[in-house]
């Protein structure tokens, strides 16, 4: 049997033979004998338990055990008897009449079919039966009614779709269910609520949504929950779940939640564990978790959180483990540990952090566990308390210690920071004097900073983009594109969120001196703070001796809505626009259909074109312009194929070393073609969204996750900024460069 059934039986040894076996010890004295049941190829049996019966074999086995069962007596009498057979797709009535069980488990991968007598005339009360890994795709809801007694049922790994009302009637003793891994879709009302005493819930592996799930309301008794892998979607409020005041153990890992309310989960007031890996979420609002004061374990792994505020997880007095490995964080603050007074176990593995600060782990912080494995820390002066204080803690394993790695400044690359001395921790001046200078791209020793001019005149966000108009100086025309950095204002330092590749030439813009850029607003935070820098190639861009880099940054700006734009409109560049993807299909004989995508699309007022070129045997057999807003085309007329078809930004050539290209096999005859036009059709459109969907997805987690540069990546914020923020600037664009 599998690891689940397995587990399941576990369950049941820990109620029969507590209760059964140490019972029977004590009436007879008698030392327990495995029966010898073995007919082989019939059916062959062993214990590895005490009064526990483990049968295999084929059609005739369950016969053969029933009747040999039915001659033992004690001490030869068997509690629990766990059948795998073959080759059985039904299970008859009367089966087992005679019998004394109190456990029964049958599997055969086939039995669709249970008789409704038969579990009848047992001759002892059977109290746990299951019926994993068989194809029922229907409660069987009259034979279990023969069986009242009955306290755990396993239903798992069969092919259930709907609970109807009455499914489980007369099992008013019921107090475990288990009907994980079926596809179950539909809850009728009072399907399971009708079960008094149920005390555990599993339904893992199944499509229910939220709607579904509200059935469960009244179930007073019901402790542990298991609703994973599920098709639960949208964000967690007070409301998705029906209110269960006696629940204590809630499972809601591997669904589609996308964030957590203001009091989510009213209603759950002894709740002490909650599981939450491997969702969406990707906020959680303030008071989000204030109606679990009990709760001691929270997983939130896997998930896409970017920060943690104060008050998110400050009602969380007694939480004891906290899991948020594997998300977006950026900082470890005292917002997320300070108010937990009683955690003892923190794991940060695998997200972004690069910074600690001072205050986010006192003497007051008692964590036995904190890992911090795959972060980007930034070993400067700021990490010393938090340097201190990972040396210093006796309770913290030397493994979790050796976590906390270093990734800049390249001097201390991969270093443990438990191991760094503190003299070693610099910062500002004291850096660039005492340290090893930050290592160069090859173009950085020619590249000087220009003292050309370069302001934000206008900021706008319309809640999706950022859009920044910048004044450039005149005379530092002409002038290429190249990045522009973001960081975000983390208590007294600037970390650096984002680093994003621009691409632009001042000679296609209408006027030099207005340049501006948009940028997703996918990896901000609403209300978060943030600055802009850009870095410009003065000299158009080409390696010379005339070539500067002309820097500019601005104020710190709280991330919040704006008024509408001006009625003037902006010149457009958008920062991503460029072909993700590019598709081609044979819809006729010496007929293309040809597809692109864009990694953004523009806006509509944005003059962006693309040109598409068709090949055969390196030969250009057409070529088109299209606009960016309607990136498709037909092109007919062509000879036999196979053809080359590669398309770019901008103009031709659409070979060049931006150009996408793919290779389109011969045509189909028209013999074949018949009905299966619509079928390529539909293939292609079901292909295209799902490549969508996965860009989508892959361009939000590229845009939320820090590019590592091997420079510093925080600097502090002092008397003499715009200094700084031009020497930071400098070295994460010549690096880059």
């Amino acid at each position: 049997m599998g690891t689940f059934c397995c587990r399941m039986l576990a369950l049941l040894f820990l109620l029969l033979l507590s209760s059964l076996v140490s019972g029977r010890n004590n009436t007879d004295k008698t030392p327990w004998r495995c029966p010898e049941i073995t007919q082989p190829p019939a059916v062959t049996c062993s214990c590895d338990l005490p009064h526990t019966l483990r049968c295999t074999g084929g059609s005739s086995a369950l016969q053969v055990i029933a009747e040999a069962l039915r001659g033992l007596v004690p001490p030869a009498a068997v509690s629990l008897l766990d059948c795998t057979v073959q080759n059985v797709s039904s299970l008859p009535g009367t089966l087992l009449e005679g019998v004394i069980l109190h456990g029964l488990v049958v599997s055969s991968g086939e039995i669709h079919h249970v008789a409704d007598q038969a579990f009848s005339g047992l001759a002892g009360p059977l109290q746990a039966l299951g019926l994993p890994n068989n194809k029922l795709q229907t409660v069987p809801t009259e034979a279990l009614s023969a069986i009242p007694a009955l306290d755990r049922l396993d239903l798992s790994h069969n092919f259930l779709e709907t609970l109807s009302t009455g499914s489980f009637k007369g099992l008013f003793n019921l107090t475990f269910l288990e009907l994980s891994e079926n596809r179950l879709s539909a809850l009728e009302d009072d399907a399971i609520s009708s079960l008094p005493k149920l005390q555990t819930l599993r339904l893992r592996g199944n499509r229910l949504g939220v709607n579904a799930v509200s059935v469960l309301r009244g179930m007073r008794s019901l402790q542990e929950l298991d609703v994973s892998d599920n098709l639960l979607a949208g964000p967690l409020g007070s409301t998705t779940l029906p209110a269960l005041p006696g629940l204590r153990v809630l499972q809601l890992a591997h669904n589609q939640i996308s964030s957590v309310r203001r009091g989510a989960l009213t209603g759950f007031a002894s709740l002490v564990s909650l599981t939450l890996n491997h969702n969406q979420i990707d906020v959680l609002e303030d008071n989000a978790f204030s109606e679990l004061r009990t709760l001691t374990q929270l997983d939130m792994a896997h998930n896409r959180i970017v920060a943690v505020s104060g008050n998110s997880l400050a009602h969380l007095s007694r939480l004891v483990q906290l899991d948020l490995a594997h998300n977006f964080l950026r900082a470890l603050t005292a917002d997320l540990v300070v108010p937990l007074r009683n955690l003892k176990e923190l794991r940060l593995d695998d997200n972004d952090i690069s910074m600690v600060t001072s205050d986010a782990l006192t003497s007051g912080v008692m964590l036995r566990r904190l890992t911090l494995a795959d972060n980007p820390l930034n070993c400067d002066c700021s990490l010393a308390e938090f340097a201190e204080w990972l040396t210093n803690s006796s309770h913290l394993p030397a493994s979790d210690q050796a976590t906390a790695v270093c990734a800049t400044p390249p001097s201390l690359e991969n270093g443990l920071l438990a191991e760094v001395s503190p003299h070693e921790l610099l910062c500002g001046e004291d850096e660039e004097d005492t340290g090893p200078a930050p290592p160069q791209g090859p173009l950085a020793p020619q590249v000087p900073v220009s003292g050309k001019q370069v302001t934000l005149h206008i900021f706008h966000y319309d809640g999706y983009s950022v859009k920044l108009l910048w004044n450039v100086e005149a005379s530092a025309a002409p002038y290429a594109c190249d990045a522009l950095f973001v960081y975000e204002e983390v208590g007294a330092h600037e970390v650096l969120l984002e680093s994003n590749p621009v691409r632009c030439n001042s000679s296609q813009l209408a006027d030099p001196r207005a340049l501006t850029l948009t940028l997703s607003s996918s990896g901000l935070l609403l209300g978060h703070r943030y600055r802009y820098c850009v870095v410009l190639l003065e000299g158009g861009g080409v390696a010379s001796d005339e070539m500067a880099l002309v820097l500019g940054c601005s104020d710190i700006i709280p991330l919040i809505p704006t008024a509408q734009p001006q009625s003037q409109p902006l010149p457009e560049f958008s920062l991503t626009t460029h072909i993700a993807a590019l598709h081609a299909n044979v819809s006729s004989p010496g007929t293309l259909l040809i597809v692109v995508q864009l990694w953004e699309q523009p806006l509509p007022d944005a003059h962006c074109s693309l040109a598409v070129a068709v090949f055969t045997s390196n030969s250009p057999i057409a070529q088109q312009h299209l606009n960016c807003s309607n990136p498709r085309t037909v092109i007919g007329d062509l000879p036999v194929g196979p053809y080359r078809v590669c398309a770019t930004t901008g103009d031709f050539p659409s070979t060049g070393p931006r150009a996408r290209c793919i290779t389109v096999q011969q045509p189909i005859s028209s013999q074949d073609l018949g009905g299966t036009n619509i079928a390529i059709a539909t293939g292609f459109v079901a292909l295209s969204t799902v490549l969508l969907l996965g860009l989508i997805l892959g361009t939000r987690r590229l845009f939320r996750r820090p590019k590592l540069l091997p420079t510093h990546q925080c600097f502090l914020a002092g008397p003499q900024d715009e200094e700084q923020h031009s020497r930071y600037v400098k070295l994460h664009a010549t690096t880059k460069l």
